[in-house]
């Protein structure tokens, strides 16, 4: 009975959204391989062996996830958040080091990456919070106030690795549930314009601080700047946006053909970040206009999947779900591709699903099971 139980929600899941998912996986393991190779003859990082097999253990996550009754997933969601805020502590105290900032737990070779646990905690435990109140409850101003202090708690640490991007990613999600949980547009105009005066007050300050106890500028600094003035350090902070978008335009409509990007073959897009940070850049320039268009509908697939699961939800906690999901995709897209073509400014945030990076895929893929979760779970059977 409970076999058949699965059977039937696994026939349930929406193929439309599981087909965009495995469209872009096998995309994402096609170009982590063009961006490991460096001509014939030359050795191959075997980069894209790891994200298939992050891939396989993603599925089946994704599909424990799709499965289990959303509602009970989020009844653990103070634990879930707990042990996310234990990991961020743990990162800071005996994470390993890497290009200057701790966002890593690593044992014999393998490593995760705590901030992407936070994401997805934090929006299992907004939701839940905002799902356990009246509409009266949601439009006043101390939920909107509780509601930022338990997204501040990992914002923070993120920040202390630090990690901006990731630290960013937080402020739409909890700012996006808010909205949809009914919260007034007054009070999140209001808290909105407060952050926007404590961050222009708050950065410059931090940021001079840096730079007087490090005698440089610090690398968020060098990426703004690089992002309002486009010849800054051509050779230095502004050299991987600047190979990007030579990358980006001498793609052309159809590409320079797989396997055959000139930016990345000869090393001037950054070989230790273009699996990660500038894939985008990789295919691009190999498949052009049309083979980017084509990786922007899979994603748009996605998105208005996740729109149109929320919209028939079962419940406000569904709803919920589904939106903190599709805000934080976008989020994550938006960025990534704006900053490979010079519209936003280079934050290291990866690709959903395309990037290379175990714990993002796992994250990744977990969400998109979230999506699917609420889909089958949209009616009592």
């Amino acid at each position: 009975m409970r076999t058949e139980k699965y059977v039937g929600m696994i026939k349930r899941m929406d193929w439309l959204l599981f087909s965009a998912m495995v469209a872009l996986a096998v995309a994402s393991a096609l170009f982590i391989y063009s961006a490991s190779y460096h001509g014939p003859g030359q050795p191959i990082k075997d980069f894209y062996k790891m994200q298939m097999v992050w891939f396989v253990v993603g599925l089946l996550i994704y599909l424990a996830v799709s499965l289990v009754d959303y509602r009970l997933i989020c009844q653990w969601a103070t634990v879930w958040y707990v042990v996310a805020i234990g990991l961020l502590v743990l990162v800071l105290v005996t994470g390993q080091m890497v290009y200057g900032a701790r966002r890593w737990l690593g044992w014999h070779g393998f490593g995760i990456q705590p901030a992407e646990t936070a994401k997805l905690a934090t929006l299992l435990t907004v939701s839940y919070y905002l799902f356990h109140h009246t509409l009266q409850t949601r439009r006043e101003l101390k939920t909107v106030w509780i509601t930022i202090a338990m997204m501040s708690v990992p914002f923070v640490l993120i920040m202390l690795e630090p990690d901006l991007g990731s630290a960013l990613v937080l402020i739409p999600i909890c700012f996006g549930l808010m909205f949809v949980a009914g919260v007034r547009v007054k009070h999140l105009a209001l808290v909105a314009a407060l952050g926007i005066v404590l961050a222009g007050v708050g950065l410059p300050i931090m940021w001079k601080s840096k730079e007087n106890r490090t005698g440089r500028r610090s690398y968020q600094k060098d990426r703004l700047t690089v992002f309002f003035h486009r010849d800054y350090d051509l050779t230095g902070a502004g050299w991987n946006l600047n190979q990007s978008l030579i990358a980006v335009g001498s793609g052309g409509m159809t590409g320079r053909g797989y396997l055959q990007g000139t930016q990345n073959l000869l090393g001037y897009l950054p070989r230790s970040v273009t699996p990660n940070d500038f894939l985008f850049s990789v295919i691009a320039e190999e498949e052009g206009f049309v083979g980017s268009l084509v990786i922007i509908l899979l994603y748009a697939v996605l998105l208005f999947s996740g729109l149109r699961i929320a919209a028939n939800a079962r419940d406000r906690l569904g709803m919920l779900l589904a939106t903190g999901v599709v805000v934080m995709l976008f989020f994550h897209i938006f960025i990534n591709v704006g900053m490979t073509i010079g519209l936003m400014p280079v934050t290291g945030l990866p690709l959903p699903l395309l990037s290379y990076g175990g714990s993002f895929v796992l994250a990744s893929m977990t969400a998109l099971g979230l999506l699917q979760n609420v889909w089958i779970h949209r009616r009592i059977y």
